[in-house]
């Protein structure tokens, strides 16, 4: 058994150039453990030799791939299940030596989960675009805008094109447990495993924005069960107005009453 551990994050290069490597000596995806960093250490087959299987089929691998498996094979390995560098393995050595149009097999197991984590880490890269909250702060005398955010999979630098065109005349930084990101107006550095207590608890603007939330909360329209679908509450400890929802919801039904009374009134 042979096994790869790949060392960095999301990890697709590393994964890219293990992955020709295998093919090439023709080593089968159920000869191959793949362990991504966040895995212990087993050494349980660490001095098993892996059998290179050379398939029935007479042709060589070319190592050419559709280029939409390139895309999808870089936004799989942003997702957090351990076994993505298995399956993209293993849809890697079937297209080379089963089936050349296999992603067009919308049926196959192996195809239904990969599209399954591409989902997955595309709504999770969106949700850091609708849910990123930054805190104003002072760096060498100057505006800084700083934000924290827990996304699920791995995908800041996913997002980091919307918010350099977006937020492109200010100085920002974005923190997740795993990585951060910082925009001086012209680059992105990108540093591993920040601190987050570089985050302010909050500042001057929250409170105003606070303000503006409740608001604009609209009682009559308040449907519970569509909000948390759209904002789930996993993502609400990235949210400042969050604290407020309880109580805003709590008191809806009351409000909405109050304001059809009025109305017929």
């Amino acid at each position: 058994m042979k096994i790869i551990r790949i060392s960095t994050l999301p990890g697709y290069e590393e994964w890219k150039d293990n992955a020709k490597s295998c093919l090439l000596d023709y080593i089968p995806p159920s000869s191959i453990a793949w362990k991504d960093i966040n895995e212990p250490q087993d050494e349980l087959f660490a001095g098993i030799k892996s059998k290179k299987t050379p398939p029935s089929s007479p042709h060589k691998p070319v190592l050419k791939v559709p280029k939409s498996f390139v895309e999808l094979a870089q936004t799989a390995c942003c997702h957090k299940d351990p076994e993505r560098f298995s399956l993209l393995y293993k849809v890697f050595w079937r297209i080379n030596f089963e089936n050349r149009k296999l992603l067009s097999q919308s049926l196959d197991d192996d195809i239904i989960l990969l599209n399954k984590m591409i989902k997955e880490v595309r709504r999770d890269s969106y949700k850091i675009t609708a849910f990123l909250r930054f805190r104003e702060t002072l760096y060498e005398g100057k505006e800084h805008y700083v934000a924290w955010y827990e996304p699920f999979h791995y995908t800041l630098e996913r997002a980091l094109p919307f918010f350099t065109k977006r937020f492109r005349n200010m100085n920002w930084s974005i923190l997740t447990p795993y990585r951060a990101a910082h925009w001086d107006g012209e680059n992105v550095l990108l540093q591993d495993n920040p601190d987050p207590s570089q985050v302010p608890d909050e500042d001057r603007i929250e409170k105003y924005w606070l303000t503006y939330y409740a608001g604009i909360f609209n009682p009559a329209r308040v449907k519970k069960s569509a909000m948390l679908a759209q904002m789930p509450k996993k993502y609400w400890n990235n949210l400042p107005e969050a604290k407020l929802i309880p109580d805003l919801l709590h008191n809806s039904e009351a409000k909405a009453r109050e304001m059809i009374d009025k109305i017929k009134a």
